[in-house]
């Protein structure tokens, strides 16, 4: 998971008006949002992106056998090819990402 920068306006409530701002994800989560006015900044707590990121894990975990099964009616020599590696290197990948979570922040 890598750091994604935004560049957007919002409502700064520090200056009491429409300005640019710049928002920096850590994958799919809020890491940061900066007025570039002002320079106010916002930081989203650790624990609670840690939180949010488990919860999603979990759900992706009871939602795997089903993704798999959709899988597997598409395309099941696809499927049958890749399953070992995916299989073989799951823990990396989600190793890797948290790792990328807790580093960002």
């Amino acid at each position: 998971m890598k750091a994604e920068v935004i560049k957007t306006n919002l409502y700064c409530l520090h200056c009491e008006k429409e300005t640019p701002h710049v928002i920096t994800y850590v994958g799919d989560y809020v890491h940061k949002i900066e007025c570039n006015l002002c320079n106010t900044q916002l930081h989203i707590d650790k624990e609670k992106i840690l939180k949010f990121y488990t919860s999603n894990v979990l759900k992706r975990l009871f939602t795997k056998p089903e993704r798999l099964t959709d899988e597997l009616r598409k395309d099941l020599s696809s499927l049958l090819t890749s399953l070992p590696f995916r299989i073989a290197s799951k823990p990396y990948r989600m190793a890797k990402e948290l790792f990328k979570i807790i580093k960002e922040k």
